[in-house]
């Protein structure tokens, strides 16, 4: 699970990365990004009610946060926010590892907001 203190929940913080920050768009979410004056990275997920009903789309914001918690040491300084789209719910975990390490490199190369991600990430071991 992402501790709470990884996460982006109130409204003033989504908004001022929407605003000000950049994006990159893939097949089953949309990531925006910005730089933060932070020791560590936030992140925060918005799945629509187009993507199914609250027990779906509560899923899908439980599969994102495993993921981004499996790939945290490889994820710069930065807020993070994931806007999911219907096509994540009939995507495996593989597909959505892979389309987030894509974003994250994108947003490094666009953003330049640090260290692109490794290929490597946290072993199944290390999980909780």
């Amino acid at each position: 699970m992402l501790p709470k203190d990884l996460r982006l929940r109130n409204r003033r913080d989504f908004k001022h990365v929407y605003q000000r920050g950049q994006k990159t768009a893939l097949p089953t979410f949309t990531l925006y990004w910005r730089k933060n004056s932070g020791k560590s990275p936030r992140i925060g997920f918005s799945v629509s009610k187009k993507v199914g009903n609250a027990v779906k789309r509560n899923r899908l914001k439980r599969r994102f946060r495993a993921l981004a918690y499996e790939l945290l040491p490889n994820i710069p300084n930065c807020d993070l926010i994931f806007v999911i789209r219907p096509l994540a719910s009939k995507a495996d975990h593989s597909l959505l590892k892979k389309e987030i390490n894509e974003a994250l490199i994108a947003a490094v190369n666009k953003g330049h907001i640090g260290k692109p991600p490794s290929k490597t990430s946290r072993s199944q071991g290390d999980t909780p």
